[in-house]
């Protein structure tokens, strides 16, 4: 039996399950109050699919509480987990994970190893290295609060797919959501999209920033500018609002556009939003079930308020599509 240790455990988060446990409870008090407020009370019925940070814990525990407080766990059997890969490009395949189960503080989640067999055998699929599974935070950020979720539901917790996605041309793109299609319609599984939201500064390659506030027609990539030095600001507009319309300009195509509409949209901002490739994987398998509501924002933050161009900071947002859910 091959155990993915938690190699983040200790560092990204507590290694120690009391600590964490207690820390979770922080996190989901003010994520229940949270969804109290915009959604009339935790667990959505029929949320299945998620969307959720990776970040440190004490930056985005509080949106990842929310993510998974939203979610409705009635008869989920597995959790497919489609992540960005921060370590390693390729550009012919998606991989899933060869490990058996994934460590957390709170006992092991098993990996549904058939699954990622039938995966790898419809050929858009191979398996990570274990050290690239190892090395990958995008899946692990995850783990402990689909685990501690979980983990007194009368049939124990769900299986996990993790699925790393790269580079994606339009062929292995099909490929990738023809695979999952039948999967995506059992109503047993949750699709879970690991990432974050726009990476903005120097050190992230990415300064682009608005110099007006977007009209009806939205953000083009006319409308941005890279910002070099702050004699290109606008005093209404400081750089983390910036970054804010930026990425709530994108949670608003995810939750009424078409994959079509999102991925144009980051073809025109160049939006820094690692798990773009998996939002859009989902978007499309949404489209293509004919029954496509959207994503419903709980919450977002940055990790600072950036207001000069020598600065960075990270964005972190929940959300999730209400689907109709039933036992199998």
């Amino acid at each position: 039996m091959s155990v993915r240790p938690a190699t983040h455990a200790g560092s990204w988060y507590s290694a120690n399950n009391a600590s964490l446990a207690s820390q979770m409870e922080r996190f989901i008090s003010k994520a229940q109050n949270n969804l109290k407020k915009s959604h009339g009370g935790p667990h959505v019925p029929g949320a299945r699919v998620l969307i959720g940070p990776h970040a440190g814990y004490t930056y985005s525990g509080t949106q990842l509480a929310e993510t998974y407080e939203a979610w409705d766990t009635t008869g989920v059997k597995r959790v497919f987990i489609l992540g960005p890969s921060h370590h390693v490009y390729f550009s012919s395949t998606a991989k899933v994970s060869k490990f058996d189960s994934y460590q957390t503080p709170f006992g092991n989640l098993d990996v549904d190893t058939k699954v990622c067999s039938e995966l790898v055998d419809k050929g858009a699929f191979s398996y990570m290295t274990e050290e690239e599974d190892e090395n990958e935070h995008s899946f692990e950020m995850h783990a402990p609060f689909i685990r501690y979720k979980t983990k007194d539901l009368p049939h124990g917790s769900p299986k996990i797919v993790p699925i790393m996605i790269s580079a994606m041309n339009e062929r292995l793109y099909n490929k990738i959501v023809k695979a999952l299609e039948p999967y995506f319609a059992d109503k047993s599984n949750t699709f879970a999209v690991s990432s974050d939201f726009c990476h903005w500064g120097a050190r992230f390659g990415y300064t682009k920033y608005l110099q007006k506030i977007p009209d009806s027609e939205g953000i083009t990539s006319q409308s941005l500018v890279s910002l070099k030095s702050s004699s290109q600001l606008v005093q209404s507009i400081p750089i983390h609002r910036s970054i804010e319309i930026l990425d709530k300009e994108a949670m608003k195509i995810a939750s009424k556009g078409t994959h079509t509409d999102w991925n144009r949209y980051i073809d025109e901002t160049q939006n820094t939003i690692c798990g773009q490739k998996p939002i859009s994987v989902v978007l499309r398998l949404l489209d293509n079930s004919g029954a496509h509501p959207g994503f419903s924002w709980i919450g977002y933050s940055q990790s600072g308020e950036v207001t000069s161009p020598t600065e960075s900071s990270v964005s972190y947002a929940s959300g999730y599509v209400a689907l109709p859910i039933t036992t199998q």
